[in-house]
């Protein structure tokens, strides 16, 4: 039985649920790697990966990021001799990870704006857009702006200009037409994931664009908060977050094939990292730690939907006091 926190926060490791389709129309390789590398590393066991990968044609590094779900298949073929090293006969197990490492090796849509616009669109950007809309719990906290996927079109358009490097400027189109069709995606998945987004106090106060730019956003945060599925939480400006982060999003997997750990990714001064957590055995990364203890102080510290409706409101006020 699944033991549950505030706003359904059901832990790291999930169980074995009722299988749901992989790859969706439109979909691509960042789930379906992660849940074939969660079950190659537990089908291992303790056996080292450098007997296992030889004669594969996979490095040690490459087999890693694979294990980790961290990229692209790009060749299934070669996890049939992975499969074969480790015991796993011919049979409806054998099939289906065959057919994850197939859908692992699609490239998907958000990948075209990666090979396009490679100095602007970060890798880990592509990799959290494909991998955000087939979530089933999505939890974030951000303390610079508004979360991306809750941004309104004028909102987006003025952080990308704000965020972009000079010399990136004349790409920022393009990196806005990604994180609006990263939002039209999440909020088009059936069912799309619950989740629920920290924002810190400063968020709403601070004048991105202009005045009326932040009373247009801030109205579409309202709007959220009264959404089903979603939660917005303010943090007030007096409480403390266990680490100084600028965005931490953790994303868990209900209903797979195989139970598959949460994913944290933290992005900080344009970087972006990911961080999976444990599988069952095994013994959490001190950075996955690290970055859960911030998503649980927040939960733990952020007030409900009606103070936080409340906070939203103050500060809706005070932009159209200033126009």
């Amino acid at each position: 039985m699944l033991t549950t926190g505030r706003d359904g926060d059901n832990g790291n490791v999930l169980p074995l649920r009722r299988p749901q389709p992989v790859v969706a129309e439109g979909e691509s390789w960042p789930l379906p790697a992660l849940l074939l590398g969660a079950r190659l590393k537990t089908l291992r066991g303790l056996q080292h990966q450098k007997t296992l990968i030889e004669n594969t044609g996979y490095s040690a590094t490459l087999y890693s990021r694979i294990e980790a779900g961290a990229t692209r298949i790009d060749k299934p073929e070669g996890i049939a001799l992975i499969l074969k090293k480790l015991g796993v006969p011919a049979g409806p197990e054998f099939d289906q990870l065959m057919g994850l490492a197939r859908d692992a090796s699609v490239p998907g849509w958000a990948s075209s704006f990666r090979s396009a616009y490679r100095d602007a669109v970060p890798e880990a950007m592509v990799r959290l857009s494909e991998l955000e809309s087939r979530a089933s719990h999505l939890y974030s906290v951000e303390t610079g702006f508004v979360p991306g996927l809750l941004q309104s079109d004028a909102y987006r358009t003025a952080v990308t200009e704000r965020t972009l490097r000079p010399s990136q400027l004349p790409l920022a189109q393009q990196v806005v037409n990604l994180r609006a069709e990263r939002t039209r995606r999440f909020f088009a998945a059936e069912p799309p994931p619950r989740s629920v987004f920290f924002l810190r106090e400063n968020v709403l106060r601070q004048v991105i664009g202009s005045r009326g730019l932040m009373v247009e956003q801030l109205e579409r945060l309202l709007h959220f908060v009264e959404t089903p599925q979603i939660g917005v939480r303010i943090i007030p400006m007096d409480l403390q977050l266990a680490l100084q982060v600028s965005s931490v999003t953790r994303l868990d997997f209900e209903g797979q094939l195989f139970a598959v750990p949460s994913v944290i990714y933290n992005e900080w001064a344009g970087r972006g990292e990911y961080y999976r957590g444990p599988l069952d055995g095994e013994a959490s990364s001190d950075d996955f730690t690290d970055f859960r203890r911030v998503i649980d102080d927040a939960v733990r510290l952020a007030p409900g939907r009606d103070e936080s409706r409340l906070l939203i409101t103050k500060a809706l006020k005070a932009h159209r006091s200033h126009m």
